[in-house]
Formats: C-alpha cells, structure tokens, sequence
C-alpha cells in the first residue's frame, strides 16, 4: 500500500480525515492534496501525523501482508487497552511493554511450577 492509502486508513480508523490532520500538523490543508498525489513529508511532519494520529510512523509503510496480520479486539478489555496503549507516547509504549513481557514471563515461570509440582 502506498503512503497516501495508509494514511487515509489510518485517518479513517481514527475517525478523521487527512484533511483534518494535514491542518493540525502544518497550519494549512493544501498539503493534504499533495499527499494524495503521492508527495511524502519531512520526517518531522511523520512523527507529528503519527503522534497526532496515535500510531507508529512504520504504520504509514504498512504493505498488504502486514495489515492481514492485524486482529480485531476480541472483547471491551481489549478494545480499551489498544485504545490506552495508542494514546501513550513512544516512551511510555516502551515501559508498557516491558511490563507486558515481565507479566508473560512471570505466568511462563509460574505455570512451570504449577506442572513440576505434579
């Protein structure tokens, strides 16, 4: 998928257009044309769109085999995590995650002593 489908999606997931996200981000809208005639930003145009857009700027990039790896939230729980997770900032992702690893390590670890006590 080029830049400008991606973007679009995105945009549409968010329930926004890049009209709307071109003007928060530069001032003005015309870019958002550009955009769509196949123009890429400054890389600090990137990281202000994904910032606004709660997304990765690899989210941009996306291609077809990446997008079919994506799932649907299962239930509330996960929709609200993916929701509060999109919301922080690339740090606190970071500290996110590795509380998440630390968590799946500690079941591994305890699942390990629940079947050596058998």
């Amino acid at each position: 998928m080029t830049f400008a489908e991606n973007i679009n999606r995105i945009c549409l997931e968010r329930g926004t257009n890049l009209t709307a996200v071109v003007k928060k981000v530069k001032g003005s809208s015309s870019f958002a044309t550009s955009i769509n005639k196949g123009s890429l930003p400054k890389e600090s145009e990137l990281l202000a769109f994904a910032k606004e857009l709660g997304c990765s700027v690899m989210d941009f990039f996306a291609d077809e085999e990446d997008l079919a790896l994506r799932t649907e939230p299962q239930n509330e729980d996960e929709q609200d995590i993916l929701k509060a997770y999109r919301s922080l900032s690339r740090r606190a992702k970071h500290e996110f995650m590795s509380m998440v690893y630390d968590f799946e390590n500690r079941e591994e670890l305890e699942g390990d002593k629940d079947i050596s006590a058998v």
